[in-house]
């Protein structure tokens, strides 16, 4: 009786203690090139994941494929990598410059790009497209920004599950940089008026945001930000609800303030929880650092390091998270690596994503699908045998692999309990 009884409450104290763990990946299919029209470049790639594993890449081609200079292009995949379809032009408007592009996928599939344009006069704003998830344009190409007077650059871009989207955007203006944004339902219809994103601006640089969506809408926008006299930056952020009222006040993102921090990425999962990574340029040294958020803004933990070894030039950092809160980076550094991280705090060690290493791959972008399994794709400078070229790599999610982590108190309490089974079992014993 107590034998079995010290056997039942021993693995039963097991299962409660803490659990750190994580899902490991493998490729799925080999590394593929995305753009089939090669002259010249094409570059900046974006990518992003239905919830059946289906995605889309975007990118910028240099090369007149547009009939002028710059235009957005984009391929769709099927979840398995095979395409659909061919590469398409997104930008109907062609004259000067269309780069930038961003894109977003709901989770029936369908898609929006958004990208900075640059007219003839030399004005810059941003501009969007609607897609079906077959590839069909909905509506016609639409303007963002409302607000027009200086140079609207920098998009970037992120979708609910119901397909609403918001954009947010970099404004220059007159002796001040600030971050802008504007809210979208799924059909392209405006909800309300763009808006200013940050709150400190007096004559200060903000610049290069990222923002992501949770499920139901919710939205969290971080941003670089040259605070005081200080000549290096520092991450902030702000979260929304989905209405667009901000919830809280901006609050800075890194503890550590003596680098240069910079070219943040942030990714939601479903329930709202958020992490966001960043470069950190110290003297010698540039390194990929991160910090995860409750969906109330509560940081959890502290600032932590994704890259493994220090000064390891990692740079240009992408994430996303996968739907229970499991989240993947990958950066640029003398490939493009990866690390996938548990939301219990778990993380794989960090793997090479690009096979083809005759050329140094930069720009790196990443999409996790409901599934756990995650795309990354890059640009490397003449793999496709007329300088940049876009490519990408599938990863397969392999089964939960659980790992017991025993805390001081989680032992404490099994000795306890063990302790308290075994005296009333043999007090059974003595009364039989």
């Amino acid at each position: 009786m107590l034998k079995r009884t010290r056997s039942a409450l021993m693995a039963a104290v097991l299962l409660a203690l803490p659990v750190s763990s994580y899902a490991g990946t493998i490729p799925a299919g080999t590394e593929f090139q995305a753009n089939t029209y090669t002259t010249a470049n094409q570059y900046q790639p974006q990518v992003c994941s239905g919830a059946d594993g289906s995605f889309v890449v975007v990118w910028s081609s240099y090369s007149n494929q547009d009939g002028y200079g710059w235009g957005v292009f984009a391929q769709r995949y099927a979840s398995g990598g095979a395409r659909l379809g061919t590469e398409f032009q997104v930008n109907t408007y062609t004259p000067s410059t269309q780069n930038e592009p961003q894109v977003c996928c709901d989770a029936a599939g369908d898609f929006v790009v958004v990208w900075a344009s640059r007219e003839e006069a030399g004005q810059v704003g941003i501009f969007g497209q609607r897609f079906a998830s077959t590839g069909t344009f909905l509506g016609t190409e639409f303007q963002v920004n409302s607000y027009t007077t200086n140079a609207q650059v920098a998009p970037a871009l992120c979708c609910d599950a119901a397909g609403d989207f918001v954009v947010t955007w970099t404004n220059i203006g007159q002796g001040a940089i600030d971050i802008l944004g504007r809210r979208f339902a799924s059909d392209g219809a405006q909800r309300g008026t763009e808006f200013q994103v940050n709150t400190y601006s007096p004559n200060e640089q903000e610049a290069y945001s990222a923002v992501c969506c949770d499920a139901p809408g919710d939205f969290v926008v971080a941003w670089q930000s040259l605070v005081g006299q200080k000549d290096s930056y520092s991450i902030f952020a702000q979260r929304f609800a989905s209405d667009g009222n901000a919830r809280g006040s901006e609050f800075q993102v890194n503890t550590y303030t003596t680098g240069g921090e910079e070219r943040a990425a942030i990714c939601c999962d479903n329930e709202g929880d958020f992490t966001i990574v960043w470069d950190r340029f110290t003297e010698g040294s540039a390194d990929i650092f991160g910090q995860r958020y409750a969906s109330s803004g509560a940081a959890r933990g502290t600032e932590f390091q994704v890259n493994a070894a220090t000064g390891a030039s990692g740079e240009d950092p992408s994430i996303c998270c996968g739907p229970n809160g499991d989240f993947v980076v990958a950066w640029s550094s003398y490939a493009i690596l990866a690390r996938r991280f548990s939301h219990l705090g778990g993380a794989s060690s960090e793997f090479q994503v690009n096979t083809y290493t005759s050329a140094v791959p930069f720009e790196p972008a990443v999409a996790c699908d409901a599934n756990g399994g995650f795309v990354v794709v890059w640009s490397n400078s003449e793999q496709d045998g007329d300088f940049d070229g876009v490519f990408g790599q599938r990863f397969a999610l392999l089964a939960q692999i659980p790992t017991p982590t025993l805390s001081f108190a989680g032992i404490a309490a099994g000795v306890v309990a063990l302790l308290g089974a075994g005296w009333t079992a043999l007090r059974r014993r003595r009364r039989g």
